[in-house]
C-alpha cells in the first residue's frame, strides 16, 4: 500500500488508513497524540507523495486519535504482513 511506503514502516505501525472519500480526503487513525504531531508536521509531504504514488487526488489528510486502539494497531499491521 502507498501509505506504508510514503510514511515509512515505523510510522505506518502507529497510523492506519481507515478510508478515502471521492472528494480526496484520506482518513487516518493514529494511536496517540505524539504520533499525531509527527503526522501533522509531515502533512504536506505525505499528501504530495500519496497523490503521486497512488495516482489519486489527495486534497486533505484527516487524522483522528484513537488512544483505545493503541495496542491493536500493532497487531493489525503484523497480521497484514
Amino acid at each position: 500500500m502507498a501509505w506504508a511506503v510514503v510514511c515509512g514502516k515505523a510510522l505506518a505501525q502507529h497510523a492506519i488508513v481507515t478510508g478515502y472519500d471521492p472528494s480526496g480526503i484520506l482518513h487516518v487513525e493514529v494511536c496517540d497524540s505524539v504520533w499525531l504531531k509527527q503526522l501533522e508536521d509531515m502533512r504536506g509531504h505525505l499528501q504530495a507523495e500519496l497523490a503521486r504514488m497512488a495516482g489519486v487526488k489527495v486534497a486533505e489528510l484527516h487524522f483522528i486519535v484513537r488512544e483505545s486502539r493503541r495496542a491493536t494497531l500493532y497487531s493489525e499491521e503484523a497480521g497484514a504482513e
